[in-house]
């Protein structure tokens, strides 16, 4: 059954929060002009805030993944682990890169512990200010996990 409201309920959220950052990597999928899925590994994550659930993903801002998200803005995040807990978002996603934001997300990785958390100079850049990454904000409109799902109404 799929639940539908304006937020996903609390409960599912963490839930999925929870299956997300044991997992930490995820598949992430965008479709090109002629609606063919692009799959490709991501490290986000996710907080969850008195607005609902919002993903974080620091990326390169690659000529593909421009082009996909311009013609759609949809993704679809998808965790699994062996034994077969699943968790998935489906997204709106939007590149987010105001120094705040930059700022705010370089301090989450490196503060979060290990494996979710990492030094985010492995990206190749000094500091959050690093024009060759970019951030990939994702919005939620349906989640499911643990049998449940949600679906932005």
């Amino acid at each position: 059954m799929v639940v539908e409201s304006s937020r996903a309920p609390a409960e599912l959220a963490g839930a999925f929060v929870r299956v997300a950052h044991r997992v930490v990597w995820c598949t992430l999928v965008t479709v090109d002009r002629r609606g063919r899925p692009r799959s490709r590994v991501v490290h986000p994550i996710w907080d969850l805030g008195p607005d609902g659930l919002t993903g974080w993903v620091f990326t390169r801002p690659t000529p593909l993944k421009v082009a996909h998200l311009a013609e759609s803005p949809y993704v679809s995040c998808s965790y699994w682990d062996p034994r077969h807990e699943v968790a998935v978002a489906e997204c709106r996603a939007e590149f987010t890169d105001d120094e705040e934001t930059r700022k705010y997300l370089w301090g989450r990785f490196a503060s979060a512990p290990e494996p979710l958390g990492y030094d985010p100079k492995i990206l190749g850049g000094a500091d959050f200010r690093d024009p060759k990454i970019t951030v990939l904000k994702l919005t939620p409109w349906r989640l499911s996990t643990g049998g449940q799902a949600w679906r932005a109404a």
